[in-house]
Order: C-alpha cells, then structure tokens, then sequence
C-alpha cells in the first residue's frame, strides 16, 4: 500500500505477481497485440472490469493519457508501459524520452556478482569502496561479505562507521554532500554544479578527492576538480558561464535532446512471472518510505517520523491485508516467521487495510548492526532474506506465529473518521451538482453565537489554507516543522506512551471496505482557533491571543498543569516530559538548532506557532523599506517545504491574498468548526473524478 495508491480515485488491490497480468489485459482490451479468439487470452483479468474500464478511459484520453510502470516492476512491465504510451500518441505529449543519463548503463547486479567472482578467487588485493553498504544491503545469496574477506586490502569511504567500514582495515571518513563540492546530473540530463553550505565539520573527503590522493594529483581539492572537468565542458568564457552556473543552479544547455521511442511490437500474453493461480503467499520488499534503503536509518528525525500508511515509527513491520490476516489468525504486533529462499527473519506483523491478499510486504533499511545511536538494532532485517532472485517480490512465502509480540510505536492507531467528516472529499460531479455539498457535511456557527468577545483586526491577520486534494501524506512539512522549531525526538518508548513532540502531525483515514477503503491524509497542527478553548484554562496566561490572531506560548509563563492540552479539541499541544532540550548540548547538534527559536524545556507545553520568527522577520524587512507586509512575504516551513504546494499562509485580512481567496472557495470548511473555536486554518476539500464505469461508491 502506497501514497500514490491512497491518493487514486481508483485502486484496485494485486499481488505482485498479478502486475504483469493485469497490464497485459489492459494491453489487450486497448489494442496492444491481438486476443488469440477467447477470453482467456488475456489471462486472469481478460475479462476483468477494472482493467476494461481502464482501458477504455486510456482510449477516451489519447495523447493526454500517461501510463507508468513502478521503479520495482518486471522489465514486461516496463515494455507495456511504453508500448501503451507509444499506441495511444502520449509520447512527445505526456511522456518525453531520451538517451540514457548514466555514463555507463549496466545491469548492477550482473556487475556486482562478476565483483564477487573476481573476490573470491582472490583476483582483488585492493578494493576501494565508494560509498554505498554492500555488506549490510547485498542480495542475501550473493556472499559479499565472504568474498570481501578474502581481499588483502579493503578501503571504504563512508559517512558513517557501518557494516562495510567494519570488514574494512581503512575507513575514510566522508564529506557529507552539502560539505563538498561536486557536480550532478537530473533525469532528464540537466548538469548542476553541487556547491558546499561549510566546511568539512569532521575532515571529512569527497569520493573526487579521494580518488585524486590516489592519482597524481593528490592536493587537488575538490573545488579545483570540479572546475578542471567543467572547464572543457562549457562553451564560451568559461568564468561568466561557471559563475553563471553557480547562479542559476544548472548548466545552461546540458539537458538530454528528446528522441523517439518506438518500442518493438509482439505477442505481450507472455504470462511470465504470473503465479497468480499459486494460493501460497508471496513477499515484496520496497525501501522504507522514511529511512530508504538504511542509509538514513541513524537519523533520528526520519525514525520518529510516522509512515505515511501505518503511521509506525522506530520499526518496519510485515504488512498484512485484514482478509489474509484473519485466515491466519494474525493481530498487530504477533511476530512471525518469515521463511523465504531458505532463510528465515522474525518481523511484528501489521494490518492496513487495502493491502492485496495472500501477500506480505516488507520494508528494506531495517536491523542495522552497526548504524550508530539510533539506527542500530531498530526493527528487523528484511534484506537477510532478500534473494538476487527476487529483489523486489517472489511467491513461495512460509509464514508462522511464534506466539511472541512486539510492541510497536504509532502515532495513530485508528484511521476511520467514523461517519464524522474531518478530511472531506466530494466528487466533482457532486460539487456541480451541489456546490453547498462541503459546508453541508458539518456546521459552522455564525461568529455572534459566542460568549467569546469579539477580537478586532488592526493590522494583520494571519490564517492558512490547506488543499486536501493536493496533500500527498509525504510527511516532508513535519520534517520541516521540526528542523525549522527545534522540536525534540523522544525515542520509542515514549512514542507507545503517546508522547510524541512533533508539532505537525499527518491524519491517515481508510474508510469503507477493508479490503479498498477509500484514503485521505489531513495536515494537523494549532489551527490557531479565534475563540481558543485552551486559552480560558491556562492558570498562569501562558497561552494567550495576539492582536494578529495567534495562539502564542509564553515557555517561561507556563508551569506545566496541561490544563491547555486536555482542553485543546484538535489534541495539536506537546509536553515535555523530560528535559529533552539536552540533546542539542553537544557541539555538532548546538548547530543544528535554529536560534531564532527558544529551546523548551521539562514541564513546558508547545505547538505550533505559524512560524512566528518568520513573521517577525518579514516584518521587521517590510519596515525598513517602509511598506506594509506583501503577499508571500512570509512563508512558515511547512509551506515551504510542501512538494505539492498544499499549504498556503498569509494575511486573511487582505481580500487580495492568496489564503484569502482560498478560504473563500466552497470547498472551504474549517475542521471541527461546530465547536465554535473558529480556526484560522481552513482546509479545502480533497476533489475526485471516478470513473462511471466503475462501481466503487463515490462521496457526494
């Protein structure tokens, strides 16, 4: 189950190894190779009506389609993609081509077992490893670390001491990216120059410079290297078009010329890796949607932070579909046996509605032994049983309960909205017909219905909008939020007890059929409400209203009765329990935290305060050039950091801003906003366009 799959107004719940099935019946009911006179020439889904509906939506939608293939697919899944998009004119329109950007294209696993072969019959006395952890994250029947013993001397380059370093005599310490200088090239062949924020914190070196020690010109530095390569790259004065690089970010005219893709025609009923008849179960690896492939695995902000799906933070677990479950008798947190090309690994089973039936999934990055603080020991190692064979799926799974459990730390243990409309959706069909349909799913009481006395707006009033339709659940604002806040980590155990510090939380909701509910994610935060419940409660006015309209905190004020907490409807305020402010005590972490922002305290309540230290700074800008504050002045981190553009801030006192004009819409609607709080953020609600042909229910 992915973010993608929950933002789809259509999902249809596979196996893996249904995939290729699937796509070739679309294939076929679209025109893509020639049905051999039955209905079983498609396969199991010839006669399937999603895969028609599909099809024919694909024929209405000819070179304004787009059809993709998952990174982790079959090559045959790959070539009906393009062959898709080559027969329904997207190519040059919705889909660009180009020749390869790597400089040399291989296929990595046949490279990596001719590495091993030449290890282990001892033909390597040196092995310089760039980056990379080959020994923690190699295909399991692969035998790297064996091999890599047999080598007499062994370099790693590495950011951090891991698994590799260990089996290495030579460990040189690696210069993080935003430490060196370097170059890159983006899919579509656009160079950019990469340029260091500081210097090297800890000596570290960049793989350039490491290999010109190695060279003969060992005191290059990595500034010199760069612009050696790119001085007979760039056409021209090579100082104007290396400054102008610098500038803009990329080099001018380095991006790939498009061409014309026409792949091959032929039979696409291959039927190749469909065990879709077999009723055993079958596993799929993915990287982790927070820690990757376990490069990231020691950061404590990216295990802290809840996936987007199951919202399980500090761990992986073994996805389970509710049906496949209850047939095995599974609960959360059973641990079970997971037996797979013989070998085995113990994981804590976990169930999320809209998973494919008889299939496990599993996340790489997990059970590092060596990573650091943080990293090591968390979760389970998926890749100890993860076979060249099968990188990414395979069928063939033996599954047992050890009768054990393991406690998992989440951040939302209940995802149904149960009847109540948090995070509202309608179709678009519905909103024309209807278009009160949104403020008819709640009530929004007139502001003089309150006992609250009315608070005039002098100067500014600060408000946010956020687009359901355009939030994809990444979690990239809370991460913003935390970095931009100086909000803590607080480790695992106190994640179970519900004390989680992020300010920024995502709501993951699954209604309806277990089997494929229908998904929504909704940004929460202090919504920073007009008639504030936690202000009235607060003994000491450690929480208080500003003339601009913000719930300010007032730390030194606040002596920690939570009264504001138990009060607070949106359940948006964080404790500190313990005296988590000493992690930014040691000297690289003193760095990491933003000044403009006070570090809190034990006993001290905190939230989010619309990035306040933004605001004043853009204030303080707008009267030194003797203006008032223009739209788009202030952006608070989450805003910023949003890939979809979903979060909007500004001044809702200016009919002109962008917020204004959002909050305006009819699919505005304030979350809780029967409660009377008013609240200055305003949600708009999430839009679909189902398919007719399809009889999956549909909202308004």
């Amino acid at each position: 189950m992915s973010a993608t799959g929950a933002r789809a107004d259509h999902r249809r719940p596979v196996k893996a190894s249904e995939i290729e099935a699937f796509a070739n019946a679309v294939a076929l009911a679209v025109g893509l190779g020639a049905p051999t006179g039955s209905a079983e020439a498609g396969g199991p889904f010839a006669a399937d009506r999603f895969a028609r509906a599909v099809a024919a939506d694909l024929g209405r939608h000819r070179g304004r389609s787009l059809v993709l293939a998952g990174d982790h697919q079959p090559p045959a899944v790959h070539a009906l993609a393009h062959s898709l998009n080559g027969m329904l004119g997207n190519a040059g329109r919705t889909v660009l081509y180009t020749e390869p950007i790597e400089a040399r294209p291989e296929i990595g696993l046949d490279s990596l077992r001719a590495l091993v072969a030449d290890l282990a019959a001892g033909k390597v006395r040196t092995l310089l490893i760039l980056g990379g952890n080959p020994v923690f994250d190699a295909p399991a029947d692969v035998g790297f670390r064996a091999a890599l013993s047999k080598v007499v001397r062994r370099v790693h380059l590495s950011l951090e001491n891991d698994e590799t370093s260990e089996e290495c005599q030579w460990h040189v310490p690696e210069a993080h990216f935003l430490e060196a200088w370097s170059d890159a090239r983006a899919f579509d062949g656009t160079a950019s120059i990469v340029q260091p924020l500081i210097a090297p914190l800890y000596g570290g070196k960049s793989a350039h410079e490491l290999l010109a020690a190695l060279s003969d010109q060992p005191e290059e530095t990595g500034y010199e290297l760069v612009r050696a390569t790119w001085k007979t790259r760039m056409s021209g004065d090579f100082e104007t078009a290396w400054r102008r690089a610098l500038h803009d970010g990329v080099v001018a005219g380095t991006a790939a010329a498009a061409v014309v893709a026409r792949p091959g025609g032929g039979n696409f009923q291959t039927g190749a890796g469909n065990p879709s008849h077999d009723s055993g179960l079958e596993i799929t690896f993915r990287p982790d949607p927070t820690i990757y492939d376990g490069r990231f695995a020691n950061n404590g902000w990216l295990q802290e932070l809840p996936k987007p799906i199951t919202k399980v933070t500090w761990d992986n677990v073994a996805a389970i579909s509710p049906a496949t479950a209850q047939r095995l008798g599974v609960v959360n947190e059973d641990v079970l046996e997971l037996s797979f090309s013989g070998r085995r690994v113990r994981a804590p089973a976990w169930v999320v509605p809209g998973h494919p039936d008889d299939s496990i999934g599993v996340t790489l990055g997990y059970g590092r032994a060596k990573s650091g603080r943080f990293g090591s020991r968390a979760g389970f190692d998926a890749y100890s049983i993860r076979p060249s064979a099968a990188l990414w799926q395979g069928a063939g799974l033996q599954v047992r309960k050890t009768g054990e459990k393991y406690p998992i730390a989440v951040t939302q243990p209940h995802h149904s909205m149960e009847g109540r409309h948090f995070a509202r959706t309608a179709s678009v069909d519905g909103i024309r017909r209807d278009p009160e349909a949104i403020a008819k799913m709640g009530e929004k009481p007139p502001a003089s219905l309150s006992m609250y006395p009315p608070r005039p707006v002098n100067t500014y009033a600060w408000g946010m909008a956020i687009d359901l339709g355009s939030c994809v659940g990444c979690n990239a604002c809370v991460v913003a939020c935390t970095a931009e806040n100086n909000v803590p980590i607080v480790g695992k155990d106190q994640v179970v007890r519900g004390r989680e510090m992020q300010w920024l939380r995502i709501d993951h909701y699954a209604d309806g059929d277990p089997a494929n509910p229908r998904h929504s994610f909704q940004p929460v935060a202090c919504v920073h409400c007009e008639n504030a419940p936690c202000e009235l409660v607060c003994p000491t006015a450690a929480t208080v209203h500003s003339a601009e309209g913000l719930n300010d905190m007032i730390y030194n004020r606040c002596v920690g009765t939570r009264y504001c907490s138990n009060n607070c409807p949106y359940k948006v305020r964080r404790f500190n329990f313990f005296h988590y402010s000493t992690q930014f005590r040691a000297p690289s972490m003193r760095m990491l935290a933003n000044p403009d922002v006070t570090v809190r305290w034990r006993g001290v309540m905190e939230k989010c305060t619309y990035c306040v230290q933004r605001i004043n700074e853009g204030k303080i800008r707008a009267e030194l050039e003797n203006r008032t504050v223009r739209d788009g002045d202030i952006v608070t981190a989450c805003q910023q950091a949003c890939p979809a553009g979903a979060i909007v801030f500004g001044d809702i006192a200016d009919p002109g801003s962008r917020v204004s004009k959002m909050r305006r819409s009819n699919l505005s609607y304030g979350l809780l906003a029967e409660l009377g709080t008013r609240p200055r953020t305003e949600y708009l609600a999430a839009l679909t366009n189902p398919n007719a042909d399809l009889d999956e229910a549909t909202p308004a």
